[in-house]
């Protein structure tokens, strides 16, 4: 339930694994945020103590998050991506948070300028989520499909594509956390969202 699009919990839970390229056992951890701090928070922290034991370790990082992060955590990020050149990390969301406050969708789009994917949450990604890093122990419960998310993934994701737009047309590849864009994408209506949401959940 907390990765419901449906509905809008303050907390933000965050599922990540780590791949290892020499065949080590992935990594799963997760956490979720507290009135302190945002969860991103916790799982830098985490995976810093986890590689400072290995520091030329090459790795890739998948989070599955229940909101997406907001400007001030998309610069962390960033800033530890650049003390760690080894690592790949790839970014699945369920939600936008806060995504018409300007800072927060140029956050989003220094982040995959600086060649971090960031996608939402579709069908897939939720049954893999809840058969490898949930419900792991019992293999013999059906898979999750969650198709009435369908709606909600669609709006979702249409938004994010709109946010990523100018970062896509600038180009992509690592550059530093201090540079950032100045071009802005105008965001589209909620009634063009809305309208084109509802187009494609009709074909669905």
């Amino acid at each position: 339930k907390n990765y419901d699009p449906r509905i809008r919990p303050r907390e933000t839970y965050l599922i990540y694994e780590i791949k290892w390229s020499y065949g080590r056992r992935p990594w799963q951890r997760w956490f979720c945020s507290t009135s302190r701090e945002h969860v991103e928070m916790y799982f830098l922290n985490d995976v810093h103590e986890k590689l400072k034991n290995n520091p030329s370790a090459h790795c890739t990082i998948t989070c599955y998050m229940s909101w997406s992060p907001c400007g001030y955590c998309c610069e962390d990020i960033m800033d530890f991506l650049w003390e760690w050149p080894n690592v790949n990390l790839v970014i699945y969301v369920a939600r936008l948070y806060w995504h018409q406050n300007k800072f927060n969708r140029q956050g989003l789009r220094n982040l995959e300028s600086f060649g971090v994917p960031i996608k939402v949450m579709n069908l897939p990604d939720y049954n893999y989520c809840w058969r490898t890093l949930v419900n792991n122990e019992n293999s013999s419960e059906e898979d999750y499909w969650p198709m009435y998310l369908a709606p909600w993934i669609m709006q979702y994701s249409l938004e994010l594509q709109t946010i990523l737009q100018v970062s896509r047309t600038v180009g992509s590849g690592k550059v530093h956390p201090e540079m950032n864009h100045s071009h802005m994408q105008k965001p589209v209506s909620e009634l063009d969202i809305s309208l084109a949401s509802f187009g494609l959940s009709f074909v669905l």
